[in-house]
């Protein structure tokens, strides 16, 4: 029995630790993915807050297009664009191809993956023309609440614990 509780206090340790990484990682995806529980719009037309070093700052959809105009692909060819920092953008061929434009409309790189392009769309919630970003919210507060409640229960579970021990210290 003294090696089960051991495995159950080891479990209830690494679950307590983890679970607070875990709530912390679907909190602020969720806050990223639904940028309007920060008070932000969309992201469309928005100034970016990183500085590229590049010069002028554009919005996101001037600079994607100044980076088309530039030929590096065709705006009709794009799918989703994301803005972290910089400007990510897939589009809608076969080769899964992302281009990466500065903030001042400048491309940074162009790279094609179609593993790496369909890992990047379901992580923005993204699968072809589906748009599944609702799967990533259900996902993501199911994650808080799940951690939450375990997190909760741990807690209850070592004060237990706790006032066992230090009742069997007094007697």
């Amino acid at each position: 029995m003294g090696n089960m509780r051991k495995m159950r206090n080891v479990h209830l340790w690494i679950g307590l630790i983890t679970s607070l990484f875990l709530f912390i990682e679907a909190g602020t995806g969720l806050l990223l993915t639904e940028r309007w529980l920060m008070g932000s719009s969309s992201g469309h037309g928005q100034h970016s807050e990183h500085s590229s070093g590049h010069g002028e700052h554009l919005s996101m959809m001037d600079a994607v297009k100044k980076a088309s105009e530039s030929g590096a692909f065709d705006w009709n060819d794009v799918s989703v664009v994301m803005n972290h920092g910089v400007y990510m953008v897939k589009l809608n061929d076969d080769a899964g191809t992302m281009v990466t434009i500065s903030p001042d409309g400048t491309v940074i790189s162009k790279e094609a993956n179609k593993f790496a392009s369909i890992v990047r769309g379901l992580h923005v919630g993204q699968v072809g023309d589906m748009n599944i970003k609702w799967m990533l919210d259900v996902a993501s507060i199911s994650i808080l609440v799940l951690t939450g409640t375990g997190i909760y229960l741990s807690v209850k579970i070592l004060r237990a614990q706790s006032k066992k021990k230090r009742k069997s210290l007094v007697v």
